[in-house]
């Protein structure tokens, strides 16, 4: 086996290497024989997780069988001889002196049918890769059968050896009919093969320890899909129900998935006529039909899906799907002249076609919703810390949480406005109701948002108004439980964020007092003052070398300025001066004859000559 220390044994006069497990018991007699045991599902489900199929790689699976059959007759002294001297040796009981002879056909089988499901995923690019696999899948069926003789006609093996080699020789068969059964359409045959190996597994899985049970559970599981395949193609039609409940299944592959749209193509081909609101509508087109068929079942599977990430895959597959019908309906509504005046008003008959427009664009705003929500949810845990992004994608925020609820109400209230609805009393109170819950729900992420910029103040009348609508909405009634569900868990958040603001902002008004508290920060000096207010003191402050240093407040707090006192210039116009000519013609006598004194004399010089009399 794998993984195991090999240790060198030997037998008579051939030394050769084996495993410890292969070794005779203690205590055993030399006379007895020896009982080989080989558990064929546990080794081979370690083999194949351990070299490549953990990633469906089945290159490197048979290329790892190819290897350790080289190993095995070469530790066993068992080869064939190369390509001039080939002699093909094969294991039989006479040669079965060793329990790693068990391994050789083992991994001869598990080799060409690793190949064979190689060449099947090639095939989907090279279509002539097929016969190469049928012939593959025929060798391997030969090889298992040749190992269950072996291990039947030799008395060395225990009866566990018999029955697991039993087991898995009905299914390798069972799988290889059940491939080839595309071609040949003979489902009926695999049934024997996978009955037979149903019937073993279980016996052994009861008789196993609860380390193996897992093993053999998970071989069942598949043997059980791929029966119910088998007998769906024969005609029964509870195996083709079941089939339809196990998407997603590994064990069939794309098989499933071709079976689900056979079956929603057969059911849609049925439906001709669809009835909603008290009126029946006829539907023509296929892929109107194909879409409302599709809808049923991705509700389904949408029911029994809990991961937030798949049921928008579906609900987004779902919406292209209607879009594409509602444009087909579109399309044949061109010719009626009746569709785009009444698209504009709230009163007169709608069509049975219209009405069918209708229909198809209620199920697209119940879609986005849906689909909205489940994205909501998504971006919820992630901004929580409760999921982690994907590498080199962005996370949200949550302005992303609050356009999400944004565009549900807006598809909410476009609901009783459809042609045709505007009289539904039912309909518009139900609408009322939910949009008043995503309004709550929008207000308490608004909230969060001014809580992350500590504005405590803001938060808290939003926290208040969420409160509001969700009494509001409670109190309308028409609610889903599902709805009444998250207003009750939003009632307790917003108790528990509430409490935390309003703390928040008295420790915030306590720590920083006055006008210039809500712009003013700390900055880790003793006294908490800003360096324009300790010019003349020196204080080691780390905040000055620091991304943002407390050196101002900015803006400058509003200080009051004195005004300019405009009534003296008015009082200037009302004093009277007194007169001074007496000193000024007490220079003039003082000064040299001939000599104009001072700055008058100068002006009466420059401008004495202009406008005199001559």
């Amino acid at each position: 086996m794998t993984g195991v220390t090999m240790a060198e044994v030997t037998d008579g006069d051939l030394t050769t290497t084996a495993d410890p497990t292969s070794a005779a018991e203690p205590g055993q007699e030399e006379g007895k024989k020896t009982l080989y045991t080989l558990k064929v599902c546990p080794v081979v489900k370690e083999a194949q997780l351990a070299h490549g199929l953990r990633h469906s790689d089945y290159q490197l699976y048979r290329q790892y069988c190819s290897r350790r059959i080289h190993r095995l007759r070469k530790n066993l002294d068992f080869i064939q001889g190369d390509r001039k001297n080939f002699r093909k040796k094969l294991v039989t009981p006479e040669v079965l002196k060793d329990e790693r002879f068990l391994y050789i056909p083992l991994m001869t089988v598990e080799r060409y049918w690793a190949y064979a499901m190689q060449l099947k995923e090639e095939s989907a690019k090279d279509s002539r890769k097929k016969f190469s696999m049928r012939n593959k899948l025929r060798k391997a069926a030969s090889y298992v059968a040749a190992f269950e003789r072996l291990v039947e006609e030799s008395d060395q093996c225990d009866a566990r050896t018999q029955l697991e080699v039993q087991g898995y020789s009905a299914w390798l068969q069972g799988t290889v009919l059940f491939e080839l059964a595309e071609w040949t359409g003979q489902w009926a045959r695999p049934v024997e093969y996978f009955n037979k190996a149903l019937a073993i597994y279980s016996k052994v899985q009861g008789a196993v320890s609860e380390e193996e049970q897992e093993v053999y559970t998970a071989k069942i599981q598949e043997v059980e899909v791929k029966l119910r395949f088998c007998r769906h193609h024969l005609g029964d039609r509870s195996a083709t129900d079941t089939l339809l409940a196990m998407r997603g299944n590994e064990a069939l592959g794309d098989k499933l998935d071709n079976l689900l749209a056979s079956a929603r193509e057969r059911q849609a081909n049925t439906l001709s006529e669809v009835t909603w609101k008290g009126r029946t509508l006829a539907v023509k087109h296929e892929k109107v039909r194909l879409f409302l068929v599709n809808e049923g079942l991705i509700h389904e599977e949408l029911a029994r899906t809990e991961e937030a990430n798949e049921r928008v895959r579906l609900l987004d597959r779902l919406l292209m799907e209607c879009k594409d019908a509602i444009q087909l309906v579109r399309d044949d509504l061109k010719a009626d002249a009746s569709f785009k005046p009444r698209q504009q008003t709230t009163e007169g008959p709608v069509s049975p076609l219209h009405f069918l427009h209708t229909y198809l664009s209620y199920h697209r705003l119940n879609l986005t919703t849906l689909r909205n929500l489940a994205l909501a949810h998504t971006w919820r845990m992630i901004i929580n810390g409760e999921v982690q992004v994907e590498d080199g994608k962005k996370g949200p925020k949550l302005q992303d949480l609050v356009r999400l609820h944004e565009i549900i109400i807006q598809n909410l209230k476009e609901l009783p406005n459809l042609p045709g609805l505007e009289d539904d009393l039912d309909l518009r109170t139900s609408v009322e109701g939910q949009v008043i819950a995503h309004r709550a729900h929008r207000c308490y992420f608004v909230a969060e948002s001014f809580l992350k910029v500590e504005k405590w103040a803001e938060a808290l009348v939003l926290y208040q108004q969420a409160l509001n609508y969700v009494e509001e909405a409670k109190s309308g009634g028409n609610l889903q439980p599902s709805v009444l569900v998250e207003l009750e868990h939003l009632t307790a958040l917003i108790d528990s964020k509430k409490f935390t603001a309003h703390a928040q902002a008295i420790l915030a008004a306590q720590a920083a007092p006055g006008a210039a508290s809500s712009t003013t920060k700390a900055t880790g000096t003793k006294e908490g003052k800003l360096l324009i207010e300790r010019l003349d003191e020196y204080i080691e402050d780390p905040s000055l070398t620091s991304s943002s240093p407390q050196v101002a407040q900015v803006p400058p707090p509003m200080t009051s300025v004195p005004c300019k006192p405009l009534f003296f210039d008015l009082a200037l116009n009302h004093i009277e001066f007194p007169s001074l000519d007496d000193k000024i013609e007490n220079k003039k006598t003082n000064a040299p004859a001939g000599v104009t004194s001072g700055l008058t004399g100068l002006v009466k010089g420059l401008w004495g000559g202009w406008g005199a009399k001559k």
